[in-house]
């Protein structure tokens, strides 16, 4: 069986930065991986493109935009599906529960757990190094099916 992974927005922008601190971890991950799937969020392209849109100097929205289609060639893009809604839903009051925080609070972290949804639902573990307020640790200690790594350590 294949092992499976879904790599955030931070994830796949330090794999198309390789002026980035953590370019060399990631892809030298991503290369030693045998036989692995990588997936990657709509949501994080949506992020990605907003980069782009956002950059003042149009050499930099240039490149961001080549970095966005090196992604859609070689990572394969989860779409937002009724099942991962479902499971977004009961993570999230999972999470808002076990931290003891008001829903105003929660949602900063919003795409996040949509993320952290839908690796749950494909079986992929989440790679990311924005563990903001624990937030990954927490849904990793209230749900068996659920596993982040951050491959810049």
């Amino acid at each position: 069986m294949k092992n499976k992974f879904l790599l955030d927005t931070n994830a796949v922008s330090s794999l198309t930065q390789e002026h980035s601190d953590e370019y060399d971890k990631i892809s030298s991950k991503v290369n030693s991986l045998d036989d692995a799937e990588l997936y990657t969020s709509i949501l994080s392209i949506y992020e990605m493109e907003y980069g782009a849109s956002h950059a003042d100097d149009p050499y930099i929205a240039h490149k961001a935009r080549l970095a966005i289609q090196s992604i859609k060639d070689e990572i394969i893009i989860l779409p937002l599906t009724e099942k991962g809604a479902e499971i977004f839903g009961v993570v999230k009051e999972q999470y808002r529960k076990e931290k003891g925080i008001g829903k105003k609070a929660l949602q900063k972290h919003n795409v996040d757990l949509i993320i952290a949804a839908t690796a749950i639902e494909v079986g992929a573990i989440l790679v990311s190094r924005d563990n903001k307020d624990k937030i990954f640790e927490i849904l990793q200690n209230v749900r068996s099916d659920f596993d982040w790594e951050d491959w810049t350590e």
